[in-house]
């Protein structure tokens, strides 16, 4: 993968902060929704086809998938999650003019998305885990 020049990185960062209590708050909705039991498993799922997805529609076609097996946790977060990476895919056309810019935008915006969502639910699993041993 090509990098971006600092202009571009510097955008894509700036986004990934400005949007992050939202990236959160979806973190906490898979947490609310999952739980810990499947919810680790399909939270890992996600995060894995962010980082290894070679295309920015891969992600949004694993999530319809999801949603499309009738899985009533999936259904219950999946339009906030293909809100979430519409959004992100608007914003790469707005800051990149170049075809290969857009797709490097838009790889590293998924990306910060991604860490956000799977730290937050992690966080609450933690948590969750620790008041339950107490």
């Amino acid at each position: 993968m090509r990098g971006l020049n600092t202009e571009l990185n510097w955008k894509v960062d700036c986004r990934i902060d400005e949007l992050h209590d939202q990236f959160v708050c979806l973190g906490a909705q898979f947490f609310n929704k999952f739980g810990s039991d499947r919810g680790k498993t399909q939270i890992r799922n996600l995060q894995q086809i962010a980082f290894s997805a070679v295309r920015f529609a891969d992600i949004e076609d694993f999530v319809k998938n999801q949603m499309g097996k009738g899985n009533r946790d999936w259904k219950a977060v999946g339009d906030e999650v293909l809100k979430q990476l519409r959004q992100l895919r608007c914003y790469s056309e707005e800051i990149a003019t170049d075809a290969d810019d857009r797709m490097v935008v838009r790889q590293r915006l998924a990306r910060g998305w991604v860490r956000a969502v799977v730290g937050e639910y992690l966080y609450r699993l933690a948590r969750s885990q620790m008041e339950n041993s107490k």
